[in-house]
């Protein structure tokens, strides 16, 4: 979801920017000019009164030279926070906010009786657990494991035909007809100037939760921007990318040459979380020869008290023989499921923890987790595919969700799909999405294991 681009300014400019019709982040004469005295004292004032995380302290995580500058990096953070935090809006909260988990509830308790009724008759046409909108393909970073689950990398792909934001809103409408939750990924979201108006959308439509992946680098500045005082409000769940602190490893890794603006904006978020009521996680790829580096974060995550996100690295839809064959990945797999029963924030039920990072075989079920590509097409039955080339259908042309998914199962039924025969899409994936898939169809027979599976992901959310 990463990629690069250099510049010389305070504000970034990817390769693709030029072939898409939304702006990026707005150029830096634009940003609010530092507030005056008064303000600032009053700033400073409410500063004070803001809800804020514990106290920073380095228990698990050991700095070693070359790493970031946590401790420093924190305390730019806390003082970011609080220049900016006074002019955020508050995020929903009381009646409104139960409303809005009362209704994406019951679309997920209407899908999931849908969903049983479907199972017993041997089909797997399920409705949705999540969309997951590829938002453009724009990234201001080019990390070298990411790419578009087909091979290419984001920032050499165009932009051409990229949703504008009435499209956009409309788009939202008809996922939200049967589908409890939504999953913002790019590219790189916080690249798209109208994300406030679509996470503002999402809540109206009482979408829960809703959830932005992200690499980070540009949270402090798109904070400044009068049009982003909603979002964090807005936002249910930030996912940061994160795979290290080796702040050398890192910019080889992203392509890009200040990494640390990654490690000083999630010292932020964590900063900003109480007040904006977010659930915060950092996802964090493992990778062969770099286990110190996914250990590193680890520790940090248990220091900083936010949620870690294990992702053993894939080689296309399968994780990285390397990793399967490394003693030392298998002791950090076991380090992680121990820190998981000892009560650390790790992402996943242990059952789904212990399946993903032992790349355990599946029961994919990928109509549960749609991916809606940067122009609105959904691919069907699976982005990933490697034996069949994956349907790509204009979810614009439907009114709703079951009319969209009627038709694509004539088109294509994805009953059976999961497997390695030459019509079915030959892959194996190990990423988390496609274990919760396989917790859920679990679920569909198991009642009590996908309720263990929600109140697991819901805990620490609002």
């Amino acid at each position: 979801m990463m990629h690069a681009s250099e510049t010389t300014t305070a504000v970034r400019t990817p390769r693709t920017a030029a072939r898409t019709r939304l702006p990026v982040w707005a150029p830096a004469a634009s940003q609010p000019k530092e507030p005056t005295a008064p303000a600032a004292r009053s700033a400073s004032s409410s500063a004070a009164a803001r809800p804020r995380p514990e106290p920073l302290r380095l228990v698990r995580y050991r700095p070693r030279p070359g790493h970031a500058d946590v401790a420093r990096l924190a305390d730019e953070a806390r003082a970011l926070a609080d220049a900016l935090a006074p002019g955020l809006e508050a995020p929903e909260s009381g009646r409104a906010l139960f409303a809005r988990r009362a209704r994406s509830s019951l679309t997920a308790a209407q899908n999931y009786v849908h969903n049983r009724a479907l199972a017993r008759r041997g089909r797997e046409d399920f409705r949705p657990l999540t969309f997951i909108w590829t938002l453009l393909r724009s990234c201001n970073f080019s990390c070298s494991y990411c790419d578009d689950h087909r091979g290419h990398k984001y920032p050499d792909l165009p932009n051409d035909g990229v949703l504008d934001t009435a499209q956009g809103l409309e788009l939202l409408r008809i996922m939200r007809t049967r589908t409890p939750s939504l999953y913002f990924a790019g590219g790189e979201p916080l690249m798209r100037r109208d994300l406030p108006r679509l996470t503002r959308a999402a809540r109206d439509l009482a979408f829960h939760p809703i959830i932005v992946n992200t690499n980070a680098s540009a949270v402090d500045r798109v904070l400044r921007l009068p049009a982003w005082k909603s979002w964090l409000a807005d936002t249910d769940i930030v996912v940061v990318s994160l795979d290290g602190l080796d702040l050398a490893n890192l910019r080889e890794l992203y392509a890009y040459r200040r990494p640390e603006e990654v490690v000083r904006n999630l010292l932020l978020l964590r900063e900003l979380a109480p007040s904006q009521h977010v659930k915060l996680m950092v996802n964090c790829v493992i990778q062969p020869g770099r286990l110190e580096d996914a250990r590193d974060v680890l520790d940090l995550c248990a220091d900083l008290g936010v949620w870690f996100c294990p992702v053993p690295m894939n080689v296309g839809p399968r994780m990285h023989d390397a990793l399967r064959a490394d003693p030392a990945y298998q002791a950090l797999a076991a380090l992680i499921l121990a820190r998981k029963r000892e009560g650390q924030l790790v992402t996943g039920s242990l059952r789904l923890l212990e399946r993903l990072l032992g790349g355990a075989p599946l029961d994919c079920r990928n109509t549960l987790k749609p991916h809606v590509d940067f122009d609105g097409r959904l691919y069907w039955p699976c982005k990933a595919c490697v034996n069949v080339e994956p349907e790509r259908i204009r979810v614009l042309d439907f009114p709703d969700v079951d009319s969209l998914y009627a038709h694509a199962c004539r088109v294509v039924s994805p009953t059976g799909f999961h497997g390695p025969a030459k019509n079915q899409c030959g892959a194996a994936c190990n990423w988390a999405q496609n274990y919760t898939t396989d917790a859920y169809a679990h679920g569909l027979t198991h009642t009590g294991a996908i309720l263990a599976e929600v109140v697991e992901f819901l805990r620490g959310g609002r």
